[in-house]
């Protein structure tokens, strides 16, 4: 059957009809975008509130205790009397506690050494590889203590995995529980330190690094893997960054490695050179501390 044709009249009334049910589905859409976007307001105003929060949380929580024998944000090494090397014990730094500074004076030798280190800074490396065996020989003949901070400056420089922060930990986590390894493992981190820009050693990795400097103990492995001593890592770290610096006119740390003996910071034209490192040894040495018979120690040879 034809189709039967609307009036003229029947048409502008059909047109209006459907003008009207456009204009009210454009209110019902516009009534549903308004819940939405009050709704999604809502969310976001509750998000940023938890992340304000969280944010004063992270900021007010305790960091947690540093490593037992570091309660100066260092680990302390010296002479046994026998050649060999031994680290001083010490309680770790209590929870949102400060550190307490050495006092040289408690040590009847002649040069207290301190280095500020990250076993991700070549750097850093230079001056240890170098410079190390000499000092390992200062320590062992009586001449000096070596204070060792373990800081945090170039995690952000291995792809992100945080190395120079995981070993630092780690090596709190040594001092923590197998502190008269202490040397050895830092030598190790500086023998084995993987390239900057590239990816750093794994957990795994760095347990095995430490198994081959002699550290194998249970309580050191779950130190590492769960990264047990993080937040003391960072706070050492800016406390080194701000300073000032306890035993020195330094006010802060401004790069690694920052090397002081007896408060007088290193500051060589040739971290590699061990004959400079050697007189700037001798040059700030002083035996007012020694016992009266005491017979100073020579120079100090450079260790090639």
């Amino acid at each position: 059957m034809a189709q039967e044709r609307l009036t003229k009249d029947q048409r502008r009334e059909q047109a209006r009809e459907i003008a009207r049910l456009e204009r009210e589905q454009r209110m019902k859409s516009q009534r549903r975008n308004g819940i939405l976007i009050r709704a999604g307001a809502t969310v976001a105003i509750v998000g940023v509130l938890a992340a304000v929060g969280w944010g004063i949380w992270l900021g007010t929580r305790p960091e947690g205790p540093g490593p037992a024998n570091m309660a100066a944000d260092a680990i302390v090494l010296q002479g046994d009397g026998d050649g060999g090397i031994t680290a001083v014990m010490t309680d770790g730094i209590p929870a949102d506690g400060t550190p307490t500074a050495t006092d040289p004076s408690d040590y009847d030798v002649p040069v207290h050494i301190v280095t500020y280190i990250d076993f991700g800074c070549p750097f850093c490396q230079l001056f240890e590889t170098s410079n190390g065996p000499q000092i390992r020989e200062l320590i062992e003949q009586g001449y000096a203590t070596l204070e060792v901070h373990p800081i945090n400056l170039l995690s952000t420089a291995f792809q992100g995995d945080r190395y120079s922060a995981r070993s630092a930990n780690a090596g709190a986590c040594v001092a923590a529980y197998e502190p008269d390894a202490f040397l050895d493992v830092s030598d190790a981190f500086f023998a084995q330190q993987p390239a900057e820009s590239g990816p750093g050693l794994t957990n795994g990795e760095i347990i095995e690094l430490l198994d081959g400097a002699g550290v194998n103990s249970q309580e050191v492995t779950d130190c590492v893997n769960n990264e047990s001593f993080k937040g003391w890592v960072t706070a050492a770290t800016e406390r080194a960054l701000t300073g000032p610096l306890p035993n020195t006119d330094e006010v802060k740390v401004t790069g690694t490695p920052t090397v002081l003996v007896n408060g007088v910071k290193y500051a060589p034209s040739d971290l590699s050179s061990v004959e400079e490192f050697a007189a700037f040894v001798t040059q700030n040495a002083d035996f007012s501390s020694t016992d009266d018979d005491a017979t100073p120690t020579p120079t100090p040879t450079p260790t090639p």
